[in-house]
């Protein structure tokens, strides 16, 4: 019979080490008014990362503005890239790991010509 991991030992997730097999996944935190990193944001990573846990994810970060679900989104590059490194040294700092769930949606995005527009699904068509 295979023998179990040990879920607080150390791995390696690619060439990040972990210092335990926990990982909180990225859920939506709320804490992102005007998509900046703010303190509310960073304590409540800190939080996770005190409490023990290997690996706290950041929730949904945009690569460019257009592809942000609502205007509060984090978009990542020169404006947010301050703060993000602040709250990653933070992390860091109680010997937590720290990732950020990163994408673009699409059609599901927000469009620039509707600001807080979101698409409505009618059968097979997509409507703003």
């Amino acid at each position: 019979m295979p023998s179990i991991p040990d879920v607080f030992a150390p791995a390696r997730l690619g060439p990040v080490r972990l210092r335990n097999r926990t990982v909180k996944a990225a859920t939506f935190e709320g804490r992102t008014p005007q998509g900046r990193v703010t303190e509310a944001l960073i304590d409540y990573h800190l939080a996770v990362a005190r409490g023990g846990v290997g690996l706290t994810t950041v929730a949904y970060l945009a690569v460019a503005p257009e592809g942000r679900t609502h205007r509060e989104q984090i978009v990542v590059g020169p404006d947010t890239r301050d703060g993000l490194a602040r709250m990653a040294d933070a992390i860091h700092g109680t010997g937590a790991a720290i990732a950020g769930q990163v994408g673009h949606a699409r059609r599901h995005a927000v469009r620039r010509d509707r600001p807080g527009a979101r698409p409505a699904v009618t059968g097979d068509r997509w409507v703003f």
